[in-house]
């Protein structure tokens, strides 16, 4: 256990490294220090189109529903009032159920009503449909749990409701449905799967290639190994793990598995960061290594490119065919000394949750530094014993650094650097 005294020390110093670092971050692992790269061009849902690509009960998305909640209902009290003056409830039964909801979703449709007003001048966001008592809608449907809205513009200009669609997408929605030309569907997990829908982890079957043993599972490696990874200047290297964020041999976590044309796969997290380029460059370059940059294992789609190599440590681009989703057991999240690794032969962040690897690998920098000094200065073991044996032992579950740079960001932070994954 960390002491009090050393969590409030280092909670108070990352605040001030956010508050005086701002833009002049380094950037962070892999290539693309020369210029900066640019944001994904937003792209409308198109009618029927539905993100991410499978079922909305699935574990990919917003899981399987667990039951009707009545006003009678214990579970009522769960529900929460949005009164957000930025939102426009239809409420046509004239019973308030449009503005009640899971607190997951009041959050999420906050956030999806600031995205609506910034995109849009004089425009907000409108709720036709949320927590269903009437039983209009089919069998088991989200609406019956306050876990669904249906959306749309105030102004009801239809040719906005793909870029809307996008928008719920950004906002962190679940599962995004253009289901129908009046309006959107959007849903979210219940806090029941979420729980283990969002760790930023890999399999514990992934392979990285040790210095030792070449080929090797995540499960049976440790701190200290040294693995295949990616320096910032885009040479492959072997590099240190210095702790593990997430080491967890017994929990399920929700998986996405992306497999290349040439038949290269990575399984991952949905919140995990990779490294790729996109299907389409909005001004007209060419794809190349220059251009790479991060984005969460989720936002992939089919025809980006990701990054892999060979022992060798050549790159190459492939592109991305297919996209699947799973539940396993064990879940591996080391980091490395350059913070990133290679997982399959894929090039992939050791980090998760935060979208702006220059300022997460940064933050990140007090534990690179004490663990550094303590293989070189014995001493510093016994004066700082607990972060050391923080470092090294296995532990279950979120590294307690991880852990405190996710609260602290959450507080600090723009919503749109951080996901708030509600857990």
């Amino acid at each position: 256990m960390v002491p009090q005294r050393l969590q409030r020390t280092s909670e108070v110093l990352f605040i001030i490294f956010l508050l005086l670092s701002g833009p002049s971050l380094e950037c962070g692992p892999g290539r693309g220090t020369r210029k900066r790269i640019k944001s994904r061009k937003m792209t409308p849902l198109v009618f029927k189109q539905h993100i991410p690509n499978v079922s909305e009960k699935t574990v990919g998305a917003s899981g399987a529903a667990e039951g009707v909640i009545k006003r009678s209902d214990p579970k009522f009290k769960e529900l929460v009032e949005n009164n957000n003056p930025d939102v426009i409830f239809k409420d046509e039964e004239g019973t308030g159920a449009d503005r009640m909801m899971s607190k997951t979703c009041r959050d999420k449709l906050d956030t999806l009503a600031i995205f609506v007003m910034n995109q849009w001048t004089g425009v907000k966001l409108r709720v036709t449909e949320a927590w269903d008592e009437e039983h209009h809608h089919a069998k088991d449907s989200l609406h019956y749990e306050g876990r669904a809205v249906d959306v749309t513009t105030s102004d009801r200009d239809r040719s906005k409701y793909g870029m809307l669609a996008r928008l719920a997408v950004n906002a962190g929605f679940d599962w995004v449905y253009y289901e129908s030309r009046a309006h959107i569907h959007c849903s979210v997990n219940s806090i029941k799967s979420a729980a283990y829908k969002y760790r930023g982890c890999f399999s514990q079957y992934g392979k990285v290639f040790t210095e030792t043993s070449g080929w090797t599972q995540m499960s049976q490696i440790d701190v200290g190994s040294r693995v295949l990874s990616m320096t910032k200047e885009g040479s492959i290297e072997f590099s240190e793990v210095i702790a593990f964020l997430d080491r967890d041999n017994t929990s399920t976590a929700v998986f996405l598995t992306l497999t290349t044309v040439g038949g290269g796969s990575v399984t991952l997290t949905p919140k995990h960061l990779i490294y790729t380029i996109g299907s389409t460059e909005s001004d007209g370059e060419e794809r190349s290594f220059t251009n790479l940059r991060t984005i969460f294992a989720e936002e992939i789609e089919e025809g980006d490119q990701i990054v892999l190599t060979d022992t060798n440590g050549d790159l190459r681009l492939e592109e991305v065919s297919n996209i699947t989703y799973s539940t396993q057991f064990g879940l591996y999240a080391p980091l490395t000394t350059h913070g990133t690794i290679i997982v399959d032969g894929v090039v992939v962040s050791c980090y998760a949750y935060f979208n702006n690897i220059d300022l997460t690998h940064a933050v990140f920098a007090p534990m690179r530094t004490m663990y550094s000094l303590s293989q070189y200065f014995p001493a510093i073991n016994s004066v700082t014993n607990t972060f050391k044996n923080s470092l090294d032992s296995p532990g279950d579950g979120v590294h307690w650094y991880a852990r405190l740079l996710y609260r602290i960001g959450s507080v600090v932070l723009p919503p749109d650097t951080l996901h708030k994954p509600h857990l």
